[in-house]
């Protein structure tokens, strides 16, 4: 088998599964053991387990909003304890950061980009509440390595993983469908469509019904956790018909650079599409910030090193602050935040020559 232009032996390949089950094994004990009862930790995940538990879906609980389709990677969780099971979710988490970090020509690089990601305030902040981001990352990479590769199946997991959280992904999800029937032959996308009817429509039957009508209750919608462009013009009070002009500028400049390199996701215009649906959606958690992150701050150090740096550092300065500023104002900074990245995506994308800074899971090559 060759793996990145490396050839490697089957007892090699036996000793390196071994070595990874030995290891994923060891973390997940580890995280498991922690006596998160009584604490902040795990605060998202009991919310999403709790309604979910013994595979019994409760959308009138009101705190699980994951899409239908979104429920058969999270069921298995819900027969196992509430500690395991956010120790395999915070274990999911790291593995996605990991598959996250870039690409670069030297391993100090790489190990310095992974330090930063896995340091970063919205990372951190993340595997503290223990929210489902990790499975979206892995999902949008998914999405990346199926389109770059021309690959249906892992195209079509992809979506319907990443599309649990529609808020963080609905633009990229639409310029996919967009970028497939123009650049992909109908056989192709066809088959993309295939997979991900073969999820949706058994578990829309099924669950769609209490899930719509649960979407139509505004849970957290305009609240400190709220980050969304609309949310934070409302606090303001400033009228709806600025978000609605907003809106439609991000959307339509987000158009134009999607226009460019079709043939290619990269990872600026992952960040951009990111990014973008974050802020004009009805409803965004500042936790999902750290899927912007990952590839508008990140995914862009090797090509753009000194603005990103910049908005690692924007970023990082939450750190700061008291947990009860960020509380009461942090939602301002984050929706700023996620307006820059867009714009440094916007750009990049816009002055690239060709199609560059592909996502690293858009060049494993097995």
């Amino acid at each position: 088998m060759r793996l990145a232009n490396h050839t490697y032996s089957l007892p090699q390949l036996i000793l390196a599964t071994c070595l990874v089950m030995f290891t994923s094994v060891f973390v997940v004990a580890a995280i498991s053991s922690l006596p998160i009862e009584g604490t902040p930790l795990g605060w998202d995940w009991q919310l999403i387990w709790t309604p979910i538990q013994n595979g019994q879906v409760d959308y009138a609980n009101g705190s699980m909003r994951v899409t239908p389709w979104g429920l058969p990677m999270l069921l298995p969780l819900s027969f196992l304890s509430f500690r395991l099971s956010w120790g395999i979710v915070t274990f999911i988490t790291l593995l996605a950061y990991l598959l996250s970090v870039p690409r670069a020509r030297q391993r100090w690089q790489w190990a310095l980009y992974a330090l930063l990601l896995f340091t970063a305030y919205p990372a951190l902040r993340h595997i503290a509440d223990g929210n489902i981001e990790g499975f979206i990352l892995i999902g949008v990479l998914l999405i990346a390595y199926g389109y770059n590769h021309k690959r249906a199946l892992p195209l079509g997991i992809g979506l319907l993983i990443a599309t649990a959280k529609p808020q963080t992904v609905w633009l990229l999800a639409m310029w996919i469908g967009i970028y497939l029937l123009w650049q992909w032959q109908p056989r192709a996308w066809l088959r993309v469509g295939a997979v991900v009817l073969a999820v949706v429509v058994p578990t829309m039957l099924i669950y769609g019904q209490a899930w719509w009508a649960m979407m139509q209750v505004g849970h957290q919608v305009g609240t400190p956790v709220d980050v969304s462009l609309l949310a934070s013009l409302s606090r303001q009070g400033y009228p709806s018909g600025l978000f609605g002009i907003l809106a439609v500028l991000i959307v339509s400049i987000s158009s134009l650079s999607a226009l460019r390199h079709p043939h290619s996701l990269t990872t600026a215009k992952i960040g951009m599409f990111i990014s973008a649906s974050m802020l004009i959606s009805p409803y965004t958690s500042s936790i999902s910030l750290i899927t912007a992150f990952a590839f508008a701050v990140i995914g862009l150090l090797p090509s753009r090193p000194r603005s990103a740096t910049l908005m690692l550092l924007l970023t990082n300065s939450l750190y700061l602050f008291s947990h009860d500023f960020v509380r009461a104002n942090g939602a301002y900074a984050i929706t700023c935040l996620l307006a820059l990245m867009w714009a440094l995506c916007c750009w990049h994308n816009w002055a690239a020559p060709t199609a560059t800074s592909a996502t690293s899971a858009a060049s494993v090559r097995i």
